[in-house]
């Protein structure tokens, strides 16, 4: 692939990719976005239906999940330029790791939360902070491993 000029710079085939990874990115987190809006109205129509509270909560976790965490992560997996290194690979199982296990303690947190005891505050509390923990841990390893991974690409 030609290298290409753009203001200047003179770009290659990664910084190429890495741009339209980006901007594939983008476009997909608002689609996700779009659609998490359109899905608002479903705990009503779940509530008109008759459904009971925790089938509610398993269903529109479960969704929650599933177009939040995990289809962004596999998304992530198949497109993502440096998908092949080292180093993005160390990225993507802390994120598979830390993620889902984040949203399942600010879950258990909320829960526990809302039992009222002071038992149940303390428990709230305590998933909450580890909650907080592991997205912090995965978000930081994420842009440590972005940072090199663009440093490393310009530098060829």
């Amino acid at each position: 692939m030609a290298q290409e000029d753009r203001g200047g710079l003179t770009m290659g085939p990664i910084e190429e990719s890495w741009q339209n990874y980006e901007q594939h990115r983008r476009r997909l987190n608002a689609k996700l976005g779009l659609l998490v809006f359109a899905l608002l109205p479903l705990p009503a129509i779940f509530i008109v239906l008759g459904l009971s509270p925790l089938r509610m909560l398993l269903i529109v976790a479960s969704l929650g999940v599933i177009l939040g965490i995990l289809y962004p992560m596999w998304w992530r997996s198949k497109h993502n330029p440096f998908r092949a290194s080292a180093e993005e690979t160390r990225t993507r199982r802390i994120a598979w790791v830390c993620r889902p296990a984040g949203f399942l303690c600010g879950l258990v947190g909320t829960l526990s939360w809302s039992v009222g005891s002071v038992t149940a505050v303390w428990v709230a509390l305590a998933f909450g902070a580890a909650a907080v923990l592991l997205l912090w841990f995965s978000y930081s390893s994420d842009k440590k491993a972005e940072q090199k991974l663009r440093s490393a690409s310009l530098q060829d």
